[in-house]
């Protein structure tokens, strides 16, 4: 779907690209939310966590969001939510000791200057989102160009919340390949940052 067409859905409609596939349009949605997020982020205490982990957690709970909405409720909301208690759930992580993922997430490079902490959700600067867009193209283009195809399948499993198990089961590869891809897909990443 060309990007004129896809800026101009709206957030339930993006949701319904993202559950069919459409990667761009979870770009959209990332660049709309990452205010939010930064902004929720901002009001945990986080413990040992960077707020780099917090905003990447927050990511992650959009992209949860955006794979379970059902029409019902504003997506906003529920994806609120989504952001609020995926990030609660890594500091509690983090607090308790248990934070191995984390310590091997990938930092998506976000300045800290460029928080909007002390800006409403509903009003974001255009400056920031244009920035945040090219973070998310940058971060797309390295997925592209670093990792094989299989990678690819997995990483989009694992950030579908899918275990090392479940993986193994979709893309019907042992359990141990499924754990190897994601460790070279966390050193390939890491690598190229």
């Amino acid at each position: 779907m060309p990007q004129k067409e896809i800026s101009s859905c709206t957030d339930a409609q993006l949701a319904q690209l993202v559950q069919a596939g459409e990667t761009e349009a979870f770009a959209e949605l990332a660049s709309r939310y990452l205010p939010l997020i930064r902004w929720k982020a901002g009001r945990i205490e986080a413990g040992p966590l960077e707020a780099e982990d917090l905003w990447q957690e927050g990511l992650y709970g959009l992209l949860c969001a955006a794979y379970t909405y059902r029409e019902g409720a504003s997506f906003r909301t529920y994806a609120g939510v989504c952001i609020r208690n995926r990030i609660l759930s890594a500091c509690r992580t983090a607090s308790g000791g248990g934070n191995l993922p984390l310590n091997n997430s990938i930092s998506l490079n976000y300045e800290p200057d460029l928080a909007l902490e002390s800006l409403s959700h509903d009003f974001a600067n255009p400056e920031t989102l244009l920035i945040d867009r090219e973070n998310v193209e940058i971060v797309k283009n390295r997925i592209r160009k670093e990792l094989s195809e299989l990678e690819r399948e997995v990483l989009s499993l694992y950030l579908q919340g899918k275990g090392y198990s479940e993986i193994a089961c979709i893309l019907n590869v042992t359990k141990k390949a499924a754990d190897n891809a994601i460790q070279r897909i966390r050193k390939k990443l890491k690598r190229s940052c």
